[in-house]
């Protein structure tokens, strides 16, 4: 647990067992139950996806502390390890600028959901684990937009209904801390108890979900139960912030 403390505090600036549990979508009492029983492999993965430690150093203390980071251009991969000092500076503030790698790990996760419930739990997403089971987010697209990184979930798209803007199984970047309806923008939504990516339209004082695809018609949100996840901000390549 000593670890765990340690890689939440100097990777994500997490300060508390508290802080921890939320980022980690745990309760404070499985975070304590940790404390006495050691961290399962389930909390293992779960914290090298939220926080960006590698589940190997937790579990055994071989290093590195921090996932590698993706190839550069010139083929060489560098650890966070040997370049994060102390990348952020207290909870609930965007990434230092300094001696810091140039991606920020966001953990890829499936949605777990319930039909007219506002809240919601994630799992780790299981498909593709060559890159640790995150996203790597460019840090000057943190910076520019003053996104904080724990807030920050990357899910993967289902259905063509927002093609040919995204397709099936493409990831995306959702800011869970900005849940406000603003029409035009696109947002991770439950909709009856599904997660749906979908554009937000208000027209003449009511709400649709609305797609890319002609295809797939406008849906009210008056026909079922609807809550924000929270909005999509980016899709590898590109920003998504800005009325479409």
């Amino acid at each position: 647990m000593k670890r765990l403390y340690e890689a939440a505090e100097v990777l994500a600036g997490l300060k508390t067992q508290a802080d921890i549990a939320r980022a980690l979508n745990q309760s404070q009492q499985t975070v304590n139950n940790w404390e006495a029983r050691g961290i399962s492999k389930a909390g293992l993965l779960k914290a090298q996806g939220a926080i960006g430690c590698s589940a190997t150093w937790l579990e055994t203390g071989a290093s590195p502390m921090a996932l590698a980071a993706r190839p550069g251009d010139d083929g060489a991969e560098v650890a966070l390890a040997d370049a994060v000092d102390n990348p952020f500076i207290e909870e609930a503030k965007g990434v230092r600028i300094g001696d810091e790698p140039d991606t920020i790990p966001i953990r890829k996760v499936t949605l777990k959901l319930r039909a007219g419930v506002t809240g919601f739990e994630t799992e780790p997403d299981l498909a593709d684990l060559d890159d640790g089971g995150v996203l790597h987010l460019p840090r000057a697209v943190i910076e520019a937009n003053k996104l904080v990184p724990h807030q920050l979930l990357a899910i993967r798209v289902r259905g063509q209904s927002m093609e040919p803007m995204m397709f099936e199984d493409d990831v995306v970047v959702v800011n869970t801390a900005d849940r406000k309806p603003i029409s035009r923008e696109i947002y991770a939504l439950n909709f009856n108890g599904e997660a749906l990516v979908k554009q937000l339209v208000k027209r003449n004082s009511e709400w649709f979900l609305c797609s890319v695809n002609v295809d797939f018609g406008p849906i009210n949100v008056r026909s079922g139960q609807c809550s924000v996840v929270g909005r999509v901000v980016y899709q590898p390549g590109r920003v998504l912030t800005g009325r479409l």
